[in-house]
């Protein structure tokens, strides 16, 4: 069975005024900067040229934007999947992490004496979180072709973290820039990490050259 029976380009949305301000926005719809609204061009056009063969967004509108164009574009629908929502920030929903530990919480969470994330009244844990990038990966699984996922940062590194099984004490240690791309593929067995932090433009020319992703680069190292 080949190693791409299925790959899945997860899409981290634009900047908003939120990411700027450093709040927690969560499940509210925010605006996109100046600078957000140029990158989300430039996340459609990766898109179009990555032409999956389905489209699922985040239900917020600075996911929804980029999905729905895009999909018009192609002409196709883009689907609407509940899993894709960032975390939910509950009672500390709009503010900073510094007045979120004037509220003796702290963001990420903190952890308790048996290891369990501590978060927020009305917030998702962190448990909860992995258990909805679970449910996502099985979504997929039984898919093929191209999947373009278009999401939160939040949500990227809980995907992430369950891909690589990674504890919940570090997968927040990821750097995930506004609109770059992973790129995850399934042989039917397994997920795998082909490509991070992928800039739209890579997109664009990773689509125009499909060798291009998951070449691992180093493998004959030693023989140069």
């Amino acid at each position: 069975m080949p190693s791409d029976r299925h790959r899945i380009l997860v899409m981290r949305h634009p900047e908003t005024v939120a990411n700027v301000a450093h709040v927690l926005s969560g499940r509210t719809d925010v605006d996109l900067t100046p600078e957000g609204e140029h990158q989300m061009f430039r996340a459609i056009d990766a898109l179009v040229a990555w032409a999956p063969d389905r489209i699922w967004t985040s239900p917020l509108s600075r996911c929804k934007a980029i999905g729905e164009e895009a999909a018009a574009r192609l002409g196709m629908e883009c689907e609407v999947n509940e899993r894709l929502s960032e975390i939910e920030f509950g009672s500390v929903q709009g503010m900073t992490v510094a007045q979120v530990r004037e509220l003796e919480y702290d963001f990420p969470w903190q952890r308790d004496a048996f290891g369990a994330s501590v978060p927020a009244p009305g917030a998702e844990s962190f448990e909860d979180a992995y258990g909805r990038a679970y449910d996502l990966l099985d979504e997929l699984f039984p898919l093929s072709g191209r999947t373009a996922c278009i999401t939160h940062g939040g949500f990227t590194r809980a995907l992430l973290g369950a891909v690589f099984e990674t504890p919940l004490t570090t997968f927040w240690n990821v750097s995930l820039p506004n609109v770059s791309s992973q790129v995850l593929t399934c042989d039917g067995e397994c997920y795998s990490v082909a490509a991070l932090g992928l800039a739209p433009e890579e997109v664009v020319r990773r689509a125009k050259n499909p060798g291009l992703i998951g070449n691992d680069t180093t493998k004959n190292i030693s023989e140069e």
